[in-house]
């Protein structure tokens, strides 16, 4: 519980005045927050999957004496010349800045710019990034985190993958500092790490819980047998569980083949079924797009049946296939996200990645504790929650995250908002 009133605090967008302002001070701040060239946005919305590493391609993760020659350690951390003598508060980045994936590494600049947004816009003079590269290995994560301590961090920001999040925040438990990392992989959440991303559990929540209020409480799956797919049936059948729906069945397809002996069986599966069913489909583009129309080929009637989906739907490409007319999935409310991505392409020319976003509410969070004193476990995980640019959200204690998604319905002339996502939390944790 708190003491203060359950306001939310807002984690505001980047404004549409920042503009050039903020492109110099990017410049005059660059030797302070490397890599400085822009982001590259991949853009594919893929489900992660944490890579196979090799070696490090790029500069040199190791902190030289010449790029620390104008810092001092007035207070016992690493401080600018020009903070000397201020309370400085201090976020360290961890990303794979020298990932061998280039993807990945146009990734984490994203991340670090929409980690710069949040600095220029909500911070103030007394708050340093202290960026470091994990280049995507658990041991070199370690020894940045480690670094991180020792140069006086209150808190940490990253790091991307799972198989790094036990080694960061083992060495973060030493002096309680909290951990923000960016792994949709649940079962490295907790133990003083909290997960930012969006997770693929809650987006089944939610759309389950948004077509069970409108008189679907019998459910199936269909989707490929993969760790993203297997993620979600899982999601899927513990969110039923909970409520007392049913699930009539599941089917999980090769993605390297043709679908079409599990669709026919789960089409049986559902034509058998009197009552209305809620057919949640984990897929995406090309491979949805194939799927769609041969689920109605089997002779699934879309009036008895509810195709659902999670965020990979929320993607233009797919809305114009006419078997998916009316089907619904449940994503970020696009209102929340307007100013962040007209400040991030003014600046940076480009789309920005939906980890962009997701850094950047971070970032926006560990300024705003900072600012209330109380970059602690405790204030990460205030059950009033914080509105961002991705919306409501809210850490639960154990380190996964709770948000306020909005639910889309698919038309002939797109997708749009049929519920918004809720902007306060009920009383109490979660």
């Amino acid at each position: 519980m708190t003491s203060r009133s359950p306001l939310l605090r807002n984690l505001k967008a980047p404004s549409p005045r920042l503009g050039l302002v903020l492109a110099s001070l990017l410049m005059a701040t660059a030797c302070a927050t490397a890599p400085t060239r822009p982001p590259v946005s991949i853009g594919s919305g893929q489900p992660r999957v944490d890579p196979v590493t090799g070696e490090v391609i790029g500069p040199s993760a190791e902190t030289t004496d010449e790029a620390l020659s104008g810092f001092v350690r007035g207070d016992g951390g690493l401080t600018p010349g020009f903070m000397a003598g201020k309370e400085v508060k201090r976020a360290a980045v961890l990303l794979p800045f020298s990932h061998p994936n280039a993807q990945v590494r146009a990734e984490a600049e994203a991340m670090l710019a929409g980690i710069e947004l949040a600095l220029f816009e909500n911070g103030g003079t007394d708050f340093l990034l202290l960026p470091k590269d994990t280049a995507g290995r658990s041991s070199t994560a370690e020894a940045r985190a480690d670094e991180a301590l020792d140069e006086g961090a209150d808190i940490i920001l990253g790091p991307l993958f799972g198989t790094e999040v036990p080694a960061v925040k083992d060495v973060a438990l030493r002096k309680s500092i909290p951990v923000i990392a960016f792994s949709n992989d649940r079962t490295v959440a907790g133990g003083g790490s909290y997960l930012a991303s969006v997770m693929p559990e809650e987006e089944v929540v939610r759309i389950m819980g948004y077509a069970a209020s409108r008189g679907t409480r019998t459910f199936a799956f269909l989707g490929p047998d993969t760790a993203y797919g297997r993620q979600v049936e899982t999601a899927m059948r513990a969110e039923a569980a909970e409520n007392g729906w049913s699930v009539l069945g599941t089917a999980f397809y090769d993605p390297s083949k043709s679908a079409s002996p599990e669709v026919s069986r789960i089409a049986g599966l559902i034509k058998s079924e009197r009552s209305q069913v809620g057919l949640l489909i984990p897929e995406r583009g090309t491979k949805l797009l194939s799927i769609a129309p041969l689920l109605v080929v089997n002779g699934i009637d879309p009036g008895r049946t509810r195709f659902l989906g999670t965020s990979i739907w929320d993607d233009s490409s797919i809305w114009r296939e006419p078997a998916l007319a009316g089907a619904q999935f449940s994503a970020i409310d696009p209102d929340n996200l307007g100013n962040f991505n007209d400040t991030f392409k003014r600046i940076y020319g480009r789309t920005p990645t939906d980890l962009a976003a997701a850094a950047y509410d971070a970032a926006s969070l560990a300024i705003t504790l900072a600012a209330e004193n109380n970059m602690k476990h405790g204030g990460v995980t205030d059950p009033d929650g914080f509105m961002g640019v991705n919306g409501l959200f809210r850490f639960r204690l154990d380190g996964t995250s709770e948000r306020g998604l909005a639910v889309k319905q698919i038309s002939g002339s797109g997708a749009s908002v049929v519920e918004d996502g809720v902007t306060r939390f009920p009383p109490g944790g979660s």
